[in-house]
């Protein structure tokens, strides 16, 4: 669903009782309130997993409300046109991480606002922090089948908008809408090891798609050498598979909110056809 992306605010009739837990012939009640798309997925997906937004009953904007376990606040920023006031006006409440719903996009508004990198962080952290307390993961079992594989998702979305993975010139991530797309490194460049860490090998590559309509260059942090590079990626993987050959996305799996140095610059007139790359180091191994 290409008009989405994860972090968009949209409104949604989100029903009282879990859908998971309701007959299909059950009337739903519920509430017409802002939700956060977690995970837009590609043009094939049919629902989105989205997590709620409450004000409780304007209690969240008291200065002496108290944030439950399971809830985030929206930053105060965070606003949206509406029509009807002819004005910007706020989304205010709180993000509540402890039930997922899925709903097909004839369900859903058009995207009106979104939340920053930051916020996503922070609401990923507090799933994981709530699934520590096997309460909450009894009921999002019950309440959200399907839960880890929706936030595994919204993971990966930030991960690669945080390393600017498969990142336009203009600065959007296409990342989650390709995940699954065949790329190809069309393009390469070696540029030595890391300063801190000599394991450490950093390739600028150009991603391409097979027709070579998508075009990304980006910087892979990988524990390869040449010449198993030369070997192994001269096939095209999914963006996804490329993604985690950079060392970076297993770092930010275990802590999302660490900082990595920059990495070298790439030279404009430097790369090589990887076919070349390929022939040269291959050639430069058998001469050792």
């Amino acid at each position: 669903m290409g008009i989405y992306k994860s972090g968009d605010i949209v409104r949604v009739f989100y029903p009282f009782k879990p859908k998971a837990l309701s007959n299909d012939n059950e009337p739903q009640v519920g509430k017409r309130r802002f939700g956060l798309i977690i995970n837009a997925g590609n043009n094939s997906t049919l629902a989105l997993p989205i997590l709620q937004i409450t004000s409780h009953g304007g209690r969240t904007e008291q200065t002496n409300h108290k944030l439950r376990r399971d809830e985030i606040k929206v930053p105060e920023n965070v606003t949206y046109y509406k029509d009807s006031a002819q004005r910007e006006v706020p989304v205010y409440g709180v993000i509540k991480t402890e039930r997922i719903e899925f709903f097909d996009d004839d369900e859903i508004s058009r995207p009106l606002t979104s939340i920053d990198l930051d916020t996503k962080i922070s609401v990923l952290n507090n799933y994981k922090d709530i699934l520590k307390k096997r309460i909450f993961v009894e009921v999002l079992n019950e309440e959200s089948p399907g839960h880890k594989e929706a936030m595994q998702c919204f993971e990966r979305a930030i991960i690669a908008e945080k390393l600017n993975f498969l990142t336009t010139d203009q600065g959007e991530c296409k990342y989650e809408h390709i995940e699954d797309k065949m790329l190809k490194v069309n393009k390469i460049q070696s540029l030595g090891k890391s300063d801190t860490n000599k394991r450490i090998h950093f390739y600028a590559v150009e991603l391409t798609d097979e027709e070579n309509k998508d075009s990304f260059f980006y910087t892979i942090a990988s524990m390869k050498q040449p010449e198993q590079v030369a070997r192994e990626w001269g096939k095209p993987k999914a963006a996804i598979d490329w993604l985690k050959e950079d060392e970076r996305f297993y770092n930010l799996q275990k802590d999302i909110t660490k900082v990595f140095k920059k990495t070298p610059n790439s030279h404009p007139n430097r790369y090589k056809a990887f076919s070349l790359f390929r022939k040269n180091t291959i050639e430069n191994a058998m001469e050792r």
